[in-house]
């Protein structure tokens, strides 16, 4: 996914790239983010007990790195937003 401030045009769009604004970007892993914390009861800033044990284990499956992907790309797009 190529990300850009300004509205795509003039690129090629063909192949495996998909060309999205930052707003967009965002507003796509902002839905992940959500869908993730619904399904685990937990906001992603505590993702890691949702993966944790009784032993204090952290367990990280895809769900988890799925999720933590998410969370650092949302959290970088929305940090250029603001710049």
């Amino acid at each position: 996914m190529m990300t850009d401030r300004a509205a795509p045009g003039g690129l090629l769009t063909g192949g495996h790239v998909r060309v999205v604004t930052l707003d967009q970007a965002a507003a796509e892993a902002r839905e992940r983010l959500d869908e993730y914390e619904s399904r685990y009861d937990l906001p992603s800033e505590r993702r890691a007990e949702a993966f944790t044990d009784a032993q204090g284990h952290l367990h990280q499956t895809g769900d988890y790195l799925l999720w933590t992907d998410t969370w650092q790309r949302w959290r970088a797009l929305t940090a250029r937003l603001s710049s």
